[in-house]
């Protein structure tokens, strides 16, 4: 949905806004090189001198190297982690970047054609546009969330609000559009007031992404603008990229569903009436009769196939009979 007040007032901020990543998470079977290769190649995309300690573990990995880069200025920040090894891995390795790691890397074609090779999983992804100057703010996400601008399939997200929205201050305010144990949230806040400049106006909008019943494309890498657009309606006015969303599992099984059944009607529907018609069999002993026990391959994995509701699937179908 388009607001007078919020999105068509400020069309002409959009020509330079680019979403950058600001987090990155992706795991991989263990490569043919090893740990060092790994922190070099790291190293050379961020074009800085990199150091890595073994430091524990993280998320199930039992061996954890927290990588340290050095900076022009002398400084030492930390980017990321290189995590490996535990059973419950199955011999998987993780790559983690984050958001002061990605703000380094200056060859993000190399990252996406590295993880391609290693046929890596994207878990998390973090896609941030900063409005310097507040073109867009939080009050602003907030007026397009009661306008019904990030509805999607016909629900509005949950909403959650921190910080000072009902006091003056400068702690600054944050809210959180959807929830990212569902694989997806927005997450709009002052970043100016967040690093102690309370007249700034910087606002941060930031897309974060998981890849819970959904395959996170590795193009996100180098194309993230389109998927910070298509990841909510409201979104896609704010930058000058075409919008692409990033299906659930359920949604694409839905649509493989509906789309074999269509062409099953289309192809096949009048053998069935006949078939009714000249042996009076009832239309469940023909369901029966035709029917095959199985998972079409479009339709994996089988483990969200049961909350697809029927009417949801007749919808569907009637899309695409249009």
């Amino acid at each position: 949905m388009e607001s007078s007040s919020t999105t068509g007032s400020k069309s002409e901020s959009v020509e330079s806004r680019v979403s950058k990543i600001d987090w990155l998470n992706a795991t991989f079977d263990a490569p043919a090189m090893s740990v060092h290769g790994l922190l070099a190649f790291v190293g050379e995309v961020m074009d800085k001198p990199i150091t890595a300690e073994l430091d524990g573990g993280l998320f199930g990995f039992t061996e954890r190297h927290r990588i340290t880069a050095r900076l022009d200025d002398g400084a030492k920040v930390e980017v990321g982690s290189v995590a490996l090894g535990g059973e419950s891995q199955k011999g998987r390795w993780m790559l983690q970047l984050n958001g002061k790691g990605c703000g380094l890397v200056n060859d993000w074609a190399s990252v996406q054609e590295l993880l391609e090779g290693l046929a890596a999983t994207i878990s998390r992804v973090d896609l941030a546009v900063d409005f310097l100057d507040g073109e867009y703010s939080v009050d602003d996400a907030m007026t397009l969330y009661h306008e019904g601008a990030f509805i999607n399939r016909g629900r509005n997200p949950e909403l959650d609000t921190q910080g000072a929205w009902h006091e003056a201050g400068t702690k600054g305010r944050t809210m959180y559009v959807g929830k990212l144990k569902n694989g997806k949230t927005l997450c709009v806040y002052e970043k100016g007031r967040q690093l102690k400049m309370p007249d700034s106006n910087w606002t941060r909008f930031e897309v974060r992404l998981g890849n819970r019943d959904r395959v996170i494309p590795l193009d996100i890498l180098t194309n993230p603008d389109r998927y910070f657009a298509g990841a909510y309606p409201a979104l896609a006015h704010m930058l000058e990229a075409a919008a692409e969303e990033i299906p659930t599992v359920r949604e694409e099984i839905k649509g493989s569903l509906a789309h074999g059944l269509f062409h099953m009607q289309r192809c096949y529907g009048k053998y069935v009436q006949q078939a009714l018609e000249a042996t009076g069999c009832t239309s469940i002993d023909l369901v029966e009769e035709v029917r095959v026990i199985g998972i079409p391959k479009k339709v994996e994995p089988s483990g969200v196939v049961a909350g697809l509701a029927w009417p949801e699937l007749q919808a569907q179908i009637g899309r695409l009979k249009q």
